[in-house]
């Protein structure tokens, strides 16, 4: 019984302390709630206006959701309080769910109805473009219908961009009934914006809606403000690059310090060293050694800008070398070739081997550590073999490691090394040293530097003395050497400008964006719409959000493809678009992703070979249909005379073709430089009757295509493709963000020119100078063929025939020596 009347005592104890829990629970939501029953009126009007937003059938555009969050936020801390459980009969409570549950969940709530509407509305649209003879697709339409505060539509080659920007045009006028004087319309290029221009008129013909170069409108903004328009200092790009060279070489002429501080960059600095691994896989590695030769002040090509500071450092003090002199006493055997030491000093029987390993022996060739080990073990095994053959043989050799070039000490220790083994040195002249870097072609190089990186300097607003403090607190000593060559290019620059009392583009976009930040402007533009926002620079997107920033109610509507950023040597800058949001706020982010241009193969080769590179906006081109044909072939010529042969062939094939079929084909030949126009063009022109045929840069083909492309040389070398002129690490100094890939402005130029074609694109190399992103495609192609792949780098299996019989080999031979029997 005792036993029954304590579980009485303790059952009752539990329902009593339950009660007083829930009793207090109600006390403090009761108190809660009376403290917020003072604001009745005001959460009343939060409901009321935040259910009109979504019952309106209108976009619920994210300034006005901001300006509905701050004025509730206030009661943010109130979340946590569970309402319902509330025992009341005032209907406040209700409301203030209602409330509460806005507040915490009006993101998705917005999304979800703007997703809605946004449907809605494509239907009305897709009406109205029917009328108006614009052919669309669904992406398109959803795109086209966006009222985010900023829509940023990320469009893939041949994806329609144009067809969007004309759709949403017509949503503008057509349906929200917004005047053309409310819609500024830019783009970037004068042949840009007449094409642009034409299709708005034939579409348009009964509406003005200018569209303009961002540069016409920056000078139109200071005509308006100032009463007259300022001069622009240089006519064009080849005029400006002229004055920049004519200056360099006064300075080198008359300044000696300078001209020596030119030799020291020249001969050191000239060719970026990237130490870290980079590589993710040994294909990777084997590819970028067998294609990636630095050119010597003597143009001799070696395996490494370590190599190349070696060289040009023997050079310089006249110390005569030959580069891989095979060692002068026989040692092939069967595990060996003839030993090539790394450089050889006949007049004084020295022999030079340089290492590229770190203090501890170890190498960093790919990110695998467990991989890099291996490698290490049979690193160290061939420094053993090399050292090994001088001390038997009783030659003198000096060894050089990587590690001293990262720790900075090469130099000292190199001079220290020839000392001792008694190797005079005496400097040459710098006149002499002069005329070698002027027919090296290294002069013309970093002069091509000095523009890129002076255009996106006064595109990001960086003046001398900033770039001085910027470059001294980075402190790396490649970047040093630039900057105090550069920097006297650059007074000079400014000076003239004063003293001609011009103005160059970069300094109109920021003038006009100052005085639009000083309200003088007196346009409000309810629709900013910019076409070819890869090519963005920080001068335009400062102007761009001086424009957007006189009223909360400015729309920004941009349309673009990261994978075609191409211009960064005019200031543009792709990590704007990269990192859109962060820079002009909330954004409805889009995709277009179907392309009627090219095939579907083509399209998921070019989608893999851009994607290497992870910084760009990951996205999937698929296409609408597939060829019966090879999308991609790669002709390799086998002398620098049979590329007229090769090219040729393929001309005649195409003309019989064209001839068969009895309709004219367009043929788009380009090239990375102008310099690759085929010296028999014209005559090609005259004797290919069924063929239209164009040549074209990379860079004046964007936004074009043709039925057949041909990319000319792609070949390795400082001006082969890719280009080991543009794509240079010192300009991180000045973007917004670096582009550590190595080089990725190429990359997307090579998309370009890979996308330009409807049914076929030929590559043209040159054997024993094949570019390493024809290698690279090279595989590509093998891999989507499913061909077999080596499992000890991931190069591709090749058949070949032994003394055994066939067997498979790995393409990457001999630094990759995997074989498996053929089955």
């Amino acid at each position: 019984m005792t036993l029954i009347y304590l579980s009485a005592a303790a059952l009752g104890i539990y329902f009593v302390t339950k009660i007083f829990i829930w009793w207090r629970q109600q006390k403090i939501i009761l108190e809660r709630f009376a403290e917020l029953k003072t604001h009745e009126a005001e959460i009343e009007e939060h409901v009321r206006i935040f259910e009109e937003f979504l019952s309106n059938g209108q976009y619920f555009a994210n300034y006005q959701y901001e300006k509905w969050k701050g004025g509730g936020q206030r009661f943010s801390n109130y979340l946590d309080v569970d309402f319902n459980a509330l025992k009341t009969d005032d209907p406040f409570k209700s409301t203030l769910i209602r409330f509460l549950k806005y507040l915490k969940n009006a993101r998705t709530d917005i999304d979800k109805h703007n997703k809605d509407i946004s449907k809605i509305e494509s239907d009305h649209l897709k009406v109205l473009l029917e009328k108006r003879k614009i052919f669309f697709n669904h992406d398109q339409l959803m795109a086209a219908v966006s009222e985010e505060d900023n829509t940023l539509v990320v469009a893939g080659a041949g994806t329609g961009k144009t067809t969007t920007i004309l759709g949403k045009l017509s949503y503008l006028i057509d349906r929200l009934r917004v005047a053309p004087q409310d819609i500024l319309l830019l783009s970037f290029t004068g042949k840009a914006v007449e094409e642009l221009q034409d299709r708005v008129k034939k579409h348009f013909p009964e509406i003005n809606i200018e569209v303009r170069t961002f540069h016409s409108f920056g000078l139109s903004v200071l005509g308006r403000i100032l009463g007259s328009r300022p001069s622009i200092a240089f006519e064009d790009s080849a005029e400006r690059q002229e004055w920049v060279q004519k200056e360099f070489e006064v300075l080198l002429r008359e300044n000696s310090a300078y001209l020596q501080s030119a030799i020291n960059y020249f001969a050191f600095y000239l060719t970026p060293h990237d130490a870290e691994p980079r590589f993710n896989s040994l294909d990777e590695y084997w590819r970028y050694v067998k294609t990636e030769k630095v050119l010597t002040f003597q143009k001799e090509l070696v395996k490494s800008q370590q190599e190349a500071m070696i060289a040009n450092f023997l050079y310089l003090y006249g110390i005569n070398y030959i580069y891989e002199h095979p060692y002068k006493i026989s040692t092939a055997d069967q595990d060996h070739r003839q030993y090539h030491p790394d450089f050889y000093l006949p007049d004084y029987d020295i022999y030079i081997e340089h290492f590229g390993i770190d203090r501890a022996g170890h190498v960093h060739f790919v990110k695998d550590k467990a991989k890099n080990a291996e490698l290490s073990r049979k690193y160290q095994e061939e420094i053993r073999w090399k050292q090994g053959i001088h001390t038997t043989n009783k030659t003198k050799l000096i060894e050089t490691f990587s590690y001293e070039f990262s720790e900075h000490i090469w130099e000292q220790q190199f001079i220290a090394k020839l000392e001792n083994l008694r190797v005079p040195l005496k400097q040459r002249s710098p006149q002499e040293v002069l005329k070698t870097l002027r027919d090296s072609g290294h002069v013309f190089q970093i002069v091509t530097l000095f523009l890129t990186f002076l255009d996106l300097a006064k595109a990001n607003h960086y003046f001398a003395n900033q770039l001085e403090g910027l470059v001294a607190k980075r402190n790396k000593p490649r970047e040093i050497a630039f900057i105090n060559l550069f920097l006297s290019i650059y007074k000079k620059y400014e000076g003239y400008l004063e003293v001609t009392k011009t103005i160059d583009f970069h300094d109109m976009l920021n003038r006009a964006t100052e005085l639009i930040n000083e309200g003088k402007l007196a346009d409000n533009f309810k629709y900013v719409i910019i076409d070819e926002f890869q090519d963005f620079s920080v001068s335009k997107n400062q102007l761009v959000r001086a424009l957007c920033g006189k009223s909360p109610e400015t729309k920004l509507f941009c349309v673009g493809d990261d994978w075609q950023s191409i211009f960064r040597f005019a200031g543009s800058d792709v990590s704007l678009m990269t990192n859109f949001e962060k820079y002009h706020g909330y954004t409805d982010n889009l995709r277009l992703t179907r392309t009627n241009r090219f095939d579907s193969r083509l399209a998921a080769i070019t989608n893999v070979f851009i994607m290497k590179n992870p910084h760009q906006i990951r996205k999937e081109i698929s296409a609408t249909h597939t060829l019966n044909q090879s999308p991609l072939e790669i002709e390799i010529a086998k002398s620098i005379d049979g590329k007229d042969v090769l090219l040729s062939k393929i001309l005649d094939a195409l003309n019989q073709e064209a001839s068969k079929n009895g309709k004219s084909t367009t043929v788009m030949l380009l090239g990375r430089y102008k310099f690759n126009k085929p010296k028999n063009f014209e005559t090609y022109k005259k004797s290919y009757r069924n063929l239209q045929i164009d040549f074209l840069t990379i860079h004046r083909s964007k936004g074009l295509e043709a039925d057949y492309v041909i990319i000319l040389d792609v070949i390795e070398g400082k001006y082969g493709f890719p280009s080991n002129v543009t794509d240079d690490p010192i300009l991180e100094i000045v973007l917004s963000e670096s582009e550590s890939f190595p080089h990725a402005e190429e990359r997307r130029l090579m998309y370009v020119a890979l996308t330009r074609a409807r049914k076929k694109v030929f590559i043209m190399t040159l054997s024993g100078q094949i570019s390493p992103f024809v290698l690279e495609l090279e595989v590509d192609i093998k891999k989507s063929d499913n061909a077999m792949i080596c499992p000890q780098c991931s190069g591709i299996a090749v058949q070949r025939r032994g003394p055994y019989g066939d067997f498979y080999g790995c393409s990457n031979f001999p630094q990759c020596r995997w074989k498996r029997k053929n089955r």
